[in-house]
């Protein structure tokens, strides 16, 4: 894999460079996994690279072109700007929370500033294909500090059993046109069936890409070795260590995994095997029922999605469940014997709560 060159010490340094350039304004797939990786090898410098991306999307909508020379010369104007006051870190999202907010500090700065500029195109239009760095607003941080898996449910209804020492990233909205997830450790997905926004799951080493399917991916940055596994349906994995090459695309089906080993860059595909899980033994596991009292099936979905289900025991000891739910997200899980049961459901403060009138 070919790296941006050069430094990267300043803001400055960024917006200089073609590279750089070259992948804010055209956004090639290519270049996304090359900068993906790049930042993984560099976390200490996530603050420069966020504060430069929008620094430079903002120039951009002042000029479609601009010299070096302008370049410094607006640079300057905006960070002379920025305060040197501390940004207030929140302990339960970790140091993320801080890069977060002064990536957000910088946004409301240049939204400020090109208020009195003449521009071509408002704020709100630069962000339409905005990365992350620059949607800080838009993107919730869940990082596992318990000491086993938790379930995290995601806007648009797909769910990750999330392992311990792990992390996602993903989209506050549902209106975007791919549904977007960084992981940094492990995690088994479960992602709603929605053929028009491809689901895609990005780590240091591996990208994932999905439309609706259940899969374990675990890519721990102390860890040589990477994996794919599929419970369910078909995934797409392609090594980041061959960005936009077709070749090294990979394409998985059920009871198959691919695997990555980052010192020796050997992938390896392992077809119609018994899948082994890491920290989670869910991705073995059947979820399917034949006239099961009600009460068992939440209590085997409690077990193994480490999730809280409130409800009165004493109401649902007559109801029952058939059917099978291995190929469906947590919250379709519990929607599926709730409609059963003709019951409802809400979540609340990460428990599941039924409202049921019973069964007779």
């Amino acid at each position: 894999m070919d790296f941006p060159a050069g430094d990267f010490s300043t803001v400055e340094d960024f917006l200089e460079n073609d590279a750089f350039r070259t992948w804010v304004m055209e956004r090639r797939w290519e270049d996304q996994l090359v900068w993906q990786q790049w930042l993984s090898n560099h976390p200490e410098k996530i603050d420069l690279y966020e504060q430069a991306v929008a620094i430079f999307l903002t120039l951009q909508g002042e000029k479609v072109a601009l010299s070096d020379q302008e370049v410094k010369e607006k640079t300057k104007q905006i960070l002379d700007q920025i305060p040197d006051a501390e940004i207030p870190v929140r302990p339960l999202l970790s140091g993320q929370w801080g890069r977060w907010a002064a990536a957000a500090s910088v946004l409301l700065l240049l939204i400020w500033w090109q208020a009195g500029q003449p521009a071509s195109r408002s704020i709100a239009g630069l962000f339409t294909g905005e990365t992350p760095a620059l949607a800080a607003g838009k993107w919730k941080i869940v990082k596992n500090v318990a000491d086993r898996s938790v379930t995290v449910l995601l806007p648009e209804q797909s769910s990750v059993l999330l392992s311990v020492n792990s992390q996602i990233r993903f989209r506050m909205g549902t209106d975007d046109l791919l549904r977007e997830v960084y992981l940094q450790g492990e995690g088994f997905f479960e992602v709603a069936k929605n053929p028009a926004k491809p689901f895609i799951v990005y780590t240091d080493r591996l990208t994932t890409r999905v439309t609706g399917t259940s899969f374990q991916v675990r890519s721990f940055a102390n860890e040589s070795n990477a994996f794919v596994k599929v419970k369910t349906g078909k995934v797409s994995v392609t090594p980041v260590s061959f960005p936009g090459s077709t070749e090294k695309e990979v394409l998985l089906a059920v009871h198959q995994q691919l695997s990555l080993n980052s010192k020796t860059d050997k992938v390896e595909k392992k077809v119609n095997r018994p899948l082994e899980s890491g920290t989670s033994e869910i991705i073995t596991h059947q979820f399917k029922f034949d006239f099961t009292p009600v009460p068992e099936v939440f209590t085997q979905l409690e077990a193994e999605y480490h999730m809280p289900i409130v409800y009165n025991r004493e109401l649902l000891k007559n109801c029952t469940f058939t059917g099978q739910l291995d190929d469906v997200p947590f919250p379709e899980k519990i929607r599926l014997v709730c409609q059963t049961i003709e019951s409802s459901f809400s979540v609340v403060n990460n428990q599941v709560v039924i409202q049921s009138a019973g069964c007779n």
